[in-house]
């Protein structure tokens, strides 16, 4: 493919875990990728040396208006922006009463304010070409809830709400939104989990625990050409819920 016509697609949270598995997936796929990463990550190296050019790494903090920009700066370079997967979050779990306001906001200006500020940088550029996909990796805990989670559910609900006004406000654009709603994964925040507690959350799977790389295969999927007629609304990757 001339690399005049690859598709671009930038991914937050690019440095692990499910986001670091989406780069490759989409790297794999000959498409070119804007990683922002926020922390060093040998595993990106390796994959920058593995595809030389494709990949274009940003780093910085992502709640800071001015990495967003850089994000799209570095697509306005390549000419496009095809698409954006926001996979940047973090989770600090513990019961809403003995949560400092301090983790609340935290949790909130990762998970939600980035995805503000790298969706309204992203749209206007989109708006000119007339074509889009912001793709959001949200969690089953934004669906149903997940005690010790309050932080983490609320700000991935959030972007629930980001995704469907933001189809309606630019739909006419061409701009599509799609949420991903992943159960348990073998990677990423599970890892920071008590095995007992895992282990519950995995058994409320049909299939039990998730594989980080089907998820990002899926995400992939929906930020490439095949997935253009999907909009407002949102896929659940979490192997069939038993309630």
């Amino acid at each position: 493919m001339d690399a005049q016509t690859r598709r671009v697609v930038a991914v937050t949270g690019a440095n692990r875990g499910l986001g670091l598995l989406t780069v490759r997936a989409l790297l794999e796929r000959g498409d070119e990728v804007i990683a922002h990463h926020r922390t060093d990550s040998p595993e990106l190296d390796a994959l920058r040396e593995k595809f030389g050019e494709r990949l274009h790494p940003v780093r910085g903090d992502l709640t800071e208006e001015t990495t967003a920009q850089a994000v799209t700066e570095r697509a306005h370079a390549l000419g496009r922006l095809h698409a954006v997967v926001h996979n940047a979050g973090i989770a600090k779990d513990q019961p809403l009463v003995r949560m400092p306001v301090e983790d609340w906001d935290e949790v909130i200006r990762v998970n939600l304010r980035s995805a503000f500020l790298v969706t309204k940088h992203a749209v206007r550029m989109m708006m000119r070409k007339r074509y889009g996909r912001l793709v959001y990796v949200s969690s089953l805990s934004a669906v149903v809830g997940n005690a010790g989670q309050t932080a983490y559910a609320a700000s991935k609900a959030g972007l629930h709400g980001l995704s469907q006004a933001t189809a309606q406000e630019y739909a006419r654009y061409g701009i599509r939104t799609v949420v991903v709603a992943p159960g348990l994964l073998d990677t990423g925040l599970a890892h920071a989990l008590p095995d007992s507690v895992a282990r519950a959350k995995a058994d409320r799977s049909l299939l039990g625990m998730g594989s980080a790389e089907s998820v990002a295969e899926t995400v992939a999927f929906l930020a490439g050409p095949g997935a253009d007629n999907i909009n407002a609304t949102v896929v659940h990757s979490d192997g069939g819920i038993a309630y």
